[in-house]
Protein backbone atom coordinates (compact mmCIF):
# COMPACT_ATOMS: atom_id res chain seq x y z
CA UNK A 1 0.00 0.00 0.00
CA UNK A 2 1.64 2.97 -1.39
CA UNK A 3 1.56 7.13 -0.66
CA UNK A 4 -0.75 8.11 -3.85
CA UNK A 5 1.01 11.10 -5.92
CA UNK A 6 -1.30 13.42 -4.98
CA UNK A 7 -0.34 13.16 -1.76
CA UNK A 8 4.01 13.30 -2.44
CA UNK A 9 5.87 16.30 -2.58
CA UNK A 10 7.25 15.00 -5.99
CA UNK A 11 9.24 18.55 -7.42
CA UNK A 12 12.05 20.07 -6.56
CA UNK A 13 10.44 23.79 -6.45
CA UNK A 14 7.88 22.06 -3.89
CA UNK A 15 10.68 20.48 -1.59
CA UNK A 16 12.53 23.90 -2.05
CA UNK A 17 9.16 26.02 -1.27
CA UNK A 18 9.09 23.71 1.87
CA UNK A 19 12.51 23.79 2.73
CA UNK A 20 12.82 27.98 2.55
CA UNK A 21 9.43 29.04 4.05
CA UNK A 22 8.28 26.21 6.39
CA UNK A 23 8.70 25.67 10.11
CA UNK A 24 11.08 23.50 11.50
CA UNK A 25 10.70 21.09 14.31
CA UNK A 26 14.06 19.12 15.49
CA UNK A 27 12.88 15.20 16.39
CA UNK A 28 16.74 13.54 17.05
CA UNK A 29 16.75 11.47 14.52
CA UNK A 30 15.13 13.27 11.87
CA UNK A 31 14.19 17.00 10.76
CA UNK A 32 10.78 17.77 9.79
CA UNK A 33 9.78 20.82 8.12
CA UNK A 34 5.97 21.78 7.04
CA UNK A 35 4.35 24.68 5.47
CA UNK A 36 0.43 25.34 5.95
CA UNK A 37 -1.00 26.42 2.17
CA UNK A 38 -4.24 28.94 3.25
CA UNK A 39 -5.61 28.44 0.14
CA UNK A 40 -5.68 24.64 -0.12
CA UNK A 41 -8.17 23.68 2.73
CA UNK A 42 -9.38 20.50 1.02
CA UNK A 43 -6.00 19.34 -0.14
CA UNK A 44 -4.86 16.32 1.37
CA UNK A 45 -1.39 16.68 3.45
CA UNK A 46 1.53 16.04 1.57
CA UNK A 47 4.94 14.14 2.40
CA UNK A 48 8.70 13.99 1.02
CA UNK A 49 11.41 12.36 2.60
CA UNK A 50 15.06 13.73 2.05
CA UNK A 51 17.95 10.72 3.09
CA UNK A 52 21.53 12.04 1.44
CA UNK A 53 24.01 10.24 1.10
CA UNK A 54 25.38 11.09 4.34
CA UNK A 55 22.68 8.72 6.12
CA UNK A 56 24.51 5.75 4.49
CA UNK A 57 24.19 3.14 1.60
CA UNK A 58 20.91 2.76 -1.24
CA UNK A 59 19.81 -0.36 1.22
CA UNK A 60 20.36 2.21 4.36
CA UNK A 61 18.26 5.24 2.74
CA UNK A 62 15.45 3.25 1.54
CA UNK A 63 15.25 1.70 4.53
CA UNK A 64 14.69 4.79 6.26
CA UNK A 65 12.22 6.35 3.37
CA UNK A 66 10.30 3.50 3.80
CA UNK A 67 9.36 3.52 7.14
CA UNK A 68 8.89 7.53 7.36
CA UNK A 69 6.28 6.49 4.70
CA UNK A 70 4.60 3.80 6.56
CA UNK A 71 4.80 6.10 9.58
CA UNK A 72 2.78 8.79 7.51
CA UNK A 73 0.40 6.31 5.95
CA UNK A 74 -0.45 5.41 9.78
CA UNK A 75 -0.90 8.64 10.58
CA UNK A 76 -1.74 10.70 7.98
CA UNK A 77 -5.40 11.46 9.18
CA UNK A 78 -3.72 13.24 11.98
CA UNK A 79 -2.14 15.93 9.82
CA UNK A 80 -4.48 18.97 8.99
CA UNK A 81 -5.58 19.81 4.79
CA UNK A 82 -3.18 22.22 3.03
CA UNK A 83 0.36 20.77 4.39
CA UNK A 84 3.26 19.76 3.02
CA UNK A 85 5.71 18.11 5.39
CA UNK A 86 9.55 17.16 4.71
CA UNK A 87 11.14 14.98 6.49
CA UNK A 88 14.90 14.50 6.69
CA UNK A 89 16.56 11.40 7.75
CA UNK A 90 19.62 11.91 9.75
CA UNK A 91 22.18 8.96 9.67
CA UNK A 92 21.53 7.62 13.12
CA UNK A 93 17.80 7.13 12.59
CA UNK A 94 18.33 3.15 13.04
CA UNK A 95 19.60 3.40 16.19
CA UNK A 96 16.72 3.54 17.83
CA UNK A 97 13.87 1.46 17.49
CA UNK A 98 10.51 1.48 16.06
CA UNK A 99 8.73 2.58 18.89
CA UNK A 100 11.05 5.44 19.05
CA UNK A 101 10.43 6.20 15.49
CA UNK A 102 7.04 6.24 15.97
CA UNK A 103 6.88 8.53 19.00
CA UNK A 104 9.06 10.96 17.00
CA UNK A 105 7.07 11.00 13.97
CA UNK A 106 3.76 11.60 16.60
CA UNK A 107 5.55 14.70 18.37
CA UNK A 108 5.30 16.52 14.83
CA UNK A 109 1.30 16.13 14.44
CA UNK A 110 0.76 17.31 17.90
CA UNK A 111 3.16 20.14 17.26
CA UNK A 112 1.36 21.22 14.60
CA UNK A 113 -1.69 20.66 15.31
CA UNK A 114 -0.94 23.23 18.38
CA UNK A 115 0.04 25.86 16.33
Amino acid sequence: MAVPAHQRLRSRSDFQQVRSQGTRIHCGFFIAQYLQHENSAEQAPRLGVIASRRVGNAVKRNYGKRLIRNLFRKYRANFPNGIDLVIVLRSNFDSVSYKELETGFCEIYQKISAL
